[in-house]
Parts: structure tokens; C-alpha cells; sequence
């Protein structure tokens, strides 16, 4: 429980990063040195512990998956986080669990109670007190990306957790680092952001970057070993925190407003996807 706390703080001290750095830099650069900065320690840590095996995958296929979903998860969670109010990016996260049960009914065919249907919809309001009525101040687009990153998030998830049978966490981490490395140079390199570095970074914003990365390496790490630790159905609840977290960083660092709206459309997906976790535990 300690290490996921500890896993949530850092992963709003990594927003807080994004839309301080976003302004003047793409997403996309963001995303390339949070990768870059990201592996030193990862490859150490998995040197240490895997030995020359560190880089060993049994299930690539699974791999793949996780690699594209985990992009696009932090993709869109970065993009949401850089035009909206990280406490409204994060409660609409907390719709997770929602699209896990729509995936579970139309990927696997499971069958779904009434009670879980009916936390869904409930769900389904939630997002829809958050977002309406329209207001010349609406973000759509920021509320369609914090969904998508919820949605990509959450088949991660799925993939990681059918990866961990065969394959070590760290392994994976690893190549989903480089993967993304990779994939968000490329697009940089695309797009000419090369140039907006050249002209626009200084040692202060390197020394930013690096940081920004070295703390991501760490989120990874307080994860993987919570997971080690307790039981998945056991931290769920925990995951809670970060809505107050969440709200703590936006009034305290943003001058973010919390309006009666928001608390009431926070209550209910938090509620849904509450009942959604306890009816899933119960089955299990």
C-alpha cells in the first residue's frame, strides 16, 4: 500500500511536469525524453536482478499489445493533462474499471449481472454531469482524450496482467521504454520538433526533462512492487487516493476551482467504479 501511495504521488508530481513543460514543447518531445530518461535505471534494476536474461520475452505477441496500449494510455493522459484541470483528467480516469467491463462483455464474452450493467451506466452519467451543460469554458476535447486514456489504460492493463504469467514486470517495462522511445522519436523527427528543441531547450529545462525522467522510472518501480507485495483485489480501493491527490495538486499548484458539478459527478463514477471493483472481487 505504501509503495502504490508513494506510485501516485509521483505519477501527479509527472503531470504537474507536463503542463508545466507543454506550453513551450510538444507532447511528443515530453513523452521522448520521459522514455529516454526512464531507462538508465530500469535496465540497471533489471541487470541487477534478471541478470543477462533482463531482456528475455516469452509472450511477444501479449508484449506488443501492452507496448501500443501503454503508449497510447500515457499519450492521451499527457494530452488530456495539458489542457485540462488535472483534478477533472483524473477523475475521469477513474473510468477504468467501466471500460474493463464493456471489454469483458465484448472481447472475452463474459456475461455481466445486472448490478455491474448497472454501474456502468451509472458511470456513464457521471461523465455526462462532469461534462455538460456546454459552457464557452468546456474542454471536449481534453475530456475525449482523459476517456482515452482510461479506455487504451485499461486494455493495458489487461494485456500486463496475462504478460506477467510468462514474463517478468521489468522485462517488459524495459521494452515498453524502448518501444516508446522509439516510436515518439520518430514522430518528433516527423514533425520538425527536432529544430524547437535545438533553439528552445536550455540546461534548465534538460535538467528538467531528466528529472521528469528519472521520477517516471521510479513510478514504474513502486507499482511493480505493490504488485509483488499485495494481491491486485487488495490495492484496488487504494487507487481512490488519487482523486484527492489529484484535487490537492489542481487547487494548491493550478488555482484550479472545484464546483458543485464537479463533486457531484466525481461521487458518482467514483461510486461506479467502486461497486464495479467489489463486484468484480466477489466473483474471484
Amino acid at each position: 500500500m505504501v509503495f502504490l501511495v508513494l506510485e501516485i504521488i509521483i505519477s501527479f508530481a509527472l503531470a504537474s511536469f507536463v503542463k508545466k513543460l507543454q506550453p513551450e514543447f510538444s507532447v511528443f518531445t515530453i513523452l521522448f525524453f520521459r522514455y529516454l530518461f526512464c531507462l538508465p535505471l530500469l535496465i540497471s534494476f533489471g541487470f541487477f536482478y534478471l541478470g543477462r536474461s533482463f531482456l528475455n520475452i516469452q509472450n511477444i505477441r501479449i508484449l506488443i499489445l501492452r507496448i501500443i496500449f501503454g503508449f497510447l494510455g500515457l499519450l492521451f493522459w499527457f494530452l488530456a493533462v495539458s489542457i485540462i484541470d488535472i483534478s477533472l483528467a483524473t477523475v475521469l480516469a477513474q473510468t477504468m474499471p467501466i471500460f474493463i467491463i464493456v471489454f469483458s462483455v465484448l472481447i472475452a464474452r463474459e456475461k455481466v449481472g445486472v448490478e455491474s450493467f448497472g454501474a456502468v451506466l451509472l458511470g456513464f452519467i457521471g461523465v455526462l454531469v462532469l461534462s455538460f451543460p456546454l459552457t464557452p469554458e468546456s474542454n471536449l476535447l481534453g475530456i475525449f482524450f482523459a476517456l482515452s486514456g482510461a479506455l487504451f489504460a485499461a486494455l493495458m492493463f489487461v494485456f500486463l496482467r496475462i504478460l506477467g504469467r510468462s514474463d517478468s514486470a521489468v522485462s517488459s517495462a524495459i521494452w515498453y521504454n524502448v518501444a516508446g522511445l522509439i516510436c515518439s522519436g520518430f514522430i518528433i523527427f516527423l514533425s520538425d520538433e527536432i529544430s524547437v528543441i535545438y533553439t528552445a531547450m536550455d540546461i534548465n529545462d534538460f535538467m528538467l526533462f531528466a528529472g521528469f525522467g528519472f521520477l517516471a522510472s521510479f513510478q514504474q518501480f513502486f507499482l511493480a512492487q505493490s504488485h509483488s507485495y499485495a494481491k491486485a483485489s487488495t490495492l484496488a480501493p487504494f487507487h481512490y487516493l488519487s482523486i484527492p491527490i489529484g484535487i490537492t495538486t489542481g487547487i494548491l499548484f493550478f488555482n484550479e476551482i472545484i464546483t458543485l458539478k464537479f463533486v457531484i459527478g466525481t461521487l458518482i463514477i467514483a461510486y461506479s467504479s467502486y461497486s464495479i471493483l467489489v463486484k468484480e472481487q466477489s466473483r474471484h
